[in-house]
């Protein structure tokens, strides 16, 4: 186990997390199967999980049920060309089938010890559909000539989860491939298994989360063609999962909404928000296919973070889109003329102005000014704005 707290109060999240960047026994001269000697490592699906396990611990307070414990495997590969430094330095288990069986019994048994406790899981490296069902190929993959396709079933861990009693709720993200491959559908291969059989017969809640990077027969990793991958925005060159990166954005805050008694972002609203989160924070990335979808989706509202001070998207356009370059725009609290400027854009750029403002259930007005004339509409930033047009004429 990497982290425990045992000193918290009500409900408690365990998280779960696996990196499978190496697949050693998947390259040429050696393995068992010559049809899979010929798998890349992905240098960035061990930084991705590193990225998530900092993540967590980062907001472990923020949770609505708080981080209990944190369960990571990651295989990572020798390459440590613009490689992601990782801030908790403890030494982790490669992924493979023993060590995710081993971890994931400790997982569960922690996530079903105590009534209403959240489970989190997180996966990314190379992935395929077996079954039907999303699968992650593990770090042992054409090792053993009795079972050459070591993977998780993940399709199957979400339907057991959906059948756990007295489990609260649980999240879970793969940042993985949805690939057919004609050759592991046609094989009898065993999925690691360290959860009960999902029965049809037996009860179900629908209070799990399954959110998959690419859907059926979609590439979300190819090191051939790494425009799957992103390069962080942060100047250091590192890859991470385009889906990763963009799923934390709105887990900072991006993609909240207000609730009760706070700003909170729940799986649902977090889907809603994706591929615009991408369109506007992440322009820099080669234009692929992005398509996530939901393998399981929750029933009811089951927020994962709370933020007391949530940043949200804004886009701003004219209306008609050609004026934009005539007017400078603006941020003001009220309509009045004499209102001070909160944001500006001064430039008169070509595109839409993309920008972050607090949230907050308050109307704000976006002005689009010039020397003609003065043009205001207003708009509630209460959730991510990605459209939002001012009237110039």
């Amino acid at each position: 186990m990497y982290k425990q707290t045992t000193n918290i109060n009500g409900p408690r999240m365990h998280a779960f997390v696996i990196g499978v960047g190496a697949y050693p026994h998947a390259k040429p001269d050696r393995g068992v199967l010559k049809d899979l000697r010929a798998v890349d490592d992905l240098p960035s699906a061990a930084d991705s999980a590193k990225l998530m396990c900092d993540w967590l611990l980062a907001n472990e307070s923020q949770f609505v049920a708080k981080l209990a414990s944190l369960e990571v495997l990651i295989s990572d590969p020798a390459n440590t060309d613009n490689r992601y430094v990782w801030a908790e330095q403890a030494k982790v288990d490669e992924a493979t089938s023993a060590n995710v069986e081993s971890a994931g019994e400790a997982w569960l048994k922690r996530v079903t010890t105590r009534p209403g406790d959240t489970a989190f899981f997180y996966c990314c490296g190379h992935g395929a559909v077996y079954g039907g069902q999303p699968v992650l190929l593990l770090g042992d993959l054409n090792l053993k000539a009795a079972n050459p396709w070591a993977h998780l079933n993940l399709g199957t861990l979400a339907q057991s989860l959906r059948r756990t009693n007295g489990l609260g709720c649980a999240f879970m993200f793969s940042d993985a491939c949805g690939e057919f491959v004609t050759r592991l559908e046609l094989s009898s291969a065993q999925d690691c298994r360290f959860f009960p059989a999902p029965l049809p017969f037996d009860k179900t809640l629908n209070n799990v989360s399954f959110l998959c990077a690419a859907s059926e027969a979609q590439l979300a990793h190819d090191a051939a063609a790494p425009g799957f991958e992103g390069i962080a925005n942060d100047g250091t060159g590192v890859r991470f999962g385009r889906f990763t990166q963009t799923v934390l954005k709105g887990l900072q805050g991006s993609s909240a909404r207000w609730s009760r008694n706070g700003w909170y972002v729940d799986p649902l609203t977090l889907f809603q928000d994706l591929k615009k989160l991408k369109q506007i924070y992440f322009q820099n990335w080669k234009e692929r296919p992005f398509d996530p979808y939901y393998a399981v989706t929750p029933g009811d509202f089951y927020p994962i973070i709370r933020h007391h001070n949530a940043e949200l998207p804004l886009v701003i356009m004219t209306d008609p889109e050609t004026r934009i370059t005539d007017y400078d725009l603006h941020i003001c609290q009220t309509n009045d003329k004499e209102s001070p400027y909160l944001e500006s854009r001064p430039t008169r750029e070509r595109e839409a102005w993309r920008l972050s403002v607090p949230a907050s259930r308050d109307a704000l007005y976006a002005v689009a000014v010039n020397s003609e004339g003065r043009h205001a509409t207003p708009f509630i930033p209460s959730q991510p704005v990605f459209d939002h047009v001012v009237t110039v004429t």
